[in-house]
């Protein structure tokens, strides 16, 4: 089973992952306002990373962006063994806290809005966005096959299926999940500072 194949054969739970992701970015956007706390530890969390990799130079920010994304992954992923409840909170969550950015941004950036979305987050946000959907879509799935298993197949066989059909689209995961890290640790710096200066 090709990973491509099996992810047009899930589209409808990737669309699912999509929507509750959107879900939490409408709200991170409207409910800017009532969310300070909420997001706080979000954005402290981002904040160590970022004061982490301030002395490693770009390598250090890309393992560490990395190494953080891949954990977020499969926690995402993995929560399909808890009925998906940690699978969907964490795309809402992720939605939410992206929201809450784009407004934080809006109202304290000293340049426009536009300019930090298509230099600072579209590099990167393009590629680790849709590997954040598909552990969440196949999270979700896995949730799903404890409570629905596939025709003609037990609850525990429905799972390994589901499972094997992770396991196929992990490599892809992590491969966009890499090249973002390497694009947010070496390219997105670099853009940002070119906009800057012109």
């Amino acid at each position: 089973m090709k990973p491509f194949a099996v992810i047009r054969k899930n589209l409808g739970y990737l669309g699912f992952a999509f929507s509750l992701f959107v879900l939490g970015l409408l709200i991170g956007v409207i409910y800017f306002e009532s969310l300070h706390e909420l997001a706080k530890q979000f954005l402290q969390h981002i904040e160590k990373i970022a004061d982490k990799a301030k002395n490693g130079g770009s390598m250090n920010l890309s393992w560490l962006l990395l190494k953080n994304n891949v954990i977020a992954s499969l926690v995402l992923l993995i929560g399909g063994f808890f009925l998906s409840i940690f699978t969907i909170y964490g795309l809402v969550m992720n939605g939410l806290v992206v929201g809450y950015a784009l407004v934080l941004m809006g109202k304290t950036a000293q340049v426009p809005i536009w300019a930090l979305v298509a230099f600072g987050i579209l590099p990167h946000g393009l590629l680790e966005i849709p590997a954040f959907l598909l552990s969440g879509a196949m999270g979700i799935k896995l949730g799903y096959m404890w409570l629905r298993p596939l025709p003609g197949r037990s609850r525990w066989r429905s799972v390994l299926y589901t499972i094997r059909e992770s396991l196929y689209v992990l490599p892809v995961i992590l491969a966009l999940l890499l090249t973002a890290a390497v694009i947010e640790g070496f390219v997105t710096p670099i853009l940002l500072k070119w906009y800057v200066q012109s």
